[in-house]
């Protein structure tokens, strides 16, 4: 396990959302986004923390911070991924370009 520990604003937020029932009723492991560290589980986020940003937020009927971005940067990667979200499709995520140096 990696003794790295994201503790950034969307990483804290995404931690907190994972914990919500209408994102734990997917059964979804945590080591489906996340590298675990040492003490959690949530240590360093595995796929793009943007990109799980949209998802969850989508899931949770919550404004996401990040769709506008990723529809500009990325072509409608947003969209995208709240389309997925809300046809209850788990798409193939980017990989965390940092979440490498966690491992």
């Amino acid at each position: 396990m990696s003794d790295r520990f994201d503790d950034s604003p969307l990483a804290c937020k995404l931690r907190d959302w994972s914990a919500h029932p209408a994102i734990t009723t997917h059964n979804w492991a945590p080591r489906l986004f996340w590298i675990a560290s040492a003490d959690t589980a949530y240590g360093w986020p595995r796929v793009a923390p943007e990109e799980l940003e949209v998802y969850f937020a989508t899931l949770l009927g919550e404004p996401s911070q990040c769709l506008a971005s990723l529809d500009r940067d990325r072509d409608g990667r947003g969209s995208f991924l709240a389309a997925n979200a809300r046809r209850h499709e788990l798409p193939l995520f980017t990989r965390n370009a940092t979440a490498g140096d966690a491992g």
